[in-house]
């Protein structure tokens, strides 16, 4: 089937030969790997290393440092074309090159070089190390922890857990209580502990890691903060060292909206062109209600999912914005996707179409980046935040949902 990609208007000529190189590629080097790694017979760099050497796994980053200066807009072309084949390819690739991206936001000129370049080309693999066994969505309950050392470098002591690439990853972040660094793989007293086996995302490397007295030097610092002494100090450092954080996460739940759209889009094609095969009572089962109707369903709730996302995506700064954002489409892919396998029955439960990999697929994305529930909370507590404090003394009561 011909890919038909998120359709976004005024491209202008250098977009559009972009994404024409784009389908080229994905039909060429892409496409044709997706079920060896889905069966494990290939890795998922097997597939990206190739296309680091074409500028490809680090696109807006300049011609410098490996990239090809791209644009935000043919960044989410390549995103959505990759996610179209497998969230696993777009998944690994973001997960690589985002230490990159913190290591250019917080770092000295001098790191950029050694570091930025390798992970753009994907001649090293990166991770981002935040989740931990016991702070999940509770950030307060982090424990790992640098301290300083006598020389003025650092020692690192802390678990990760549910880490993306972390099983392979050679240049890591590191988020601590009171700081973040850069950490080579190769380190004593790093440990990989366990790679997860999943339901889902099969080809996604899904690491636990286990830092014990890692020696870090203070040039790999991206930023630190010590620790008070009172427990009052304390909170206030940590509770500050995470909100350096969350700034990023907006974008992240964002951009994993726009990998879910690829995937209803996907399943919506899928199931238009199967519903018009296959025969019936003399007739194929499009032209029953019980079937077009959710098929109508399913396009709306894919039409109302991109008009939300192109307005979110210039205010993904916005805590329940991002969020929003995220709940509506991922909830409404993974819908799209079941909605998908029942119409094509028995079929559709087999591997002779991949509807049951894109529902398998989508399922995390309603717990990474944040869960349903994490969403719905940030949500209501910025619109009553937001709520009272418009409201003054005898003033109307309106409320600004962000838009």
């Amino acid at each position: 089937m011909k890919r038909i990609v998120i359709d976004l208007e005024n491209l202008s000529e250098k977009d559009i030969e972009f994404k024409k190189e784009i389908d080229e590629i994905i039909a060429s080097e892409v496409a044709p790997k997706t079920q060896d790694m889905e069966d494990g017979k290939i890795s998922v760099w097997d597939v990206l290393e190739p296309l680091g050497k074409k500028g490809l796994l680090g696109l807006r980053y300049s011609k410098e440092f490996g990239g090809r200066g791209g644009s935000y807009l043919q960044e989410m072309l390549l995103s959505e074309a990759l996610c179209y084949e497998s969230l696993v390819f777009d998944m690994i690739r973001g997960s690589s090159t985002y230490p990159a991206s913190l290591i250019r936001t917080f770092s000295k000129d001098e790191t950029l070089g050694k570091y930025v370049k390798p992970l753009v080309t994907g001649e090293k693999k990166g991770c981002f190390c935040f989740t931990e066994p016991d702070a999940g969505s509770d950030l307060s309950r982090m424990k790992t922890i640098y301290e300083k050392d006598e020389d003025g470098d650092f020692i690192l002591n802390g678990e990760k857990r549910f880490i993306t690439n972390g099983s392979v990853a050679d240049i890591m972040v590191v988020y601590g209580r009171n700081g973040a660094f850069i950490v080579e793989s190769d380190r004593k007293g790093f440990e990989m502990l366990e790679e997860y086996k999943l339901m889902g995302l099969h080809g996604l490397n899904l690491g636990h890691l286990k830092f014990t007295n890692v020696k870090v030097p203070k040039e790999n610092v991206l930023f630190y903060r010590e620790l008070q002494s009172s427990t009052e100090g304390s909170q206030k450092k940590r509770t500050s060292a995470i909100s350096s954080m969350q700034q990023f996460l907006g974008p992240e739940r964002v951009g994993m909206s726009l990998q879910a759209l690829a995937v209803a889009k996907r399943a919506i094609e899928i199931v238009i062109k199967y519903s018009q095969e296959r025969i019936q009572f003399k007739r194929p089962i499009s032209e029953f209600e019980g079937i077009s109707f959710k098929v109508a369903e399913m396009v709306a709730n894919y039409q109302a999912g991109k008009a939300l996302y192109e307005k979110s995506a210039r205010k993904a700064h916005i805590p329940a914005v991002a969020a929003a954002c995220k709940l509506f489409i991922v909830t409404s892919t993974h819908k799209i996707c079941d909605d998908a396998l029942q119409i094509m029955g028995g079929i559709g439960y087999t591997n002779k179409y991949p509807v049951e990999r894109l529902l398998r697929d989508i399922r995390l994305h309603r717990i990474g980046g944040g869960t349903d529930e994490i969403m719905k909370h940030i949500i209501q507590k910025d619109i009553y935040k937001g709520f009272n404090r418009q409201v003054g003394k005898g003033a109307e009561k309106k409320v600004d949902f962000w838009f």
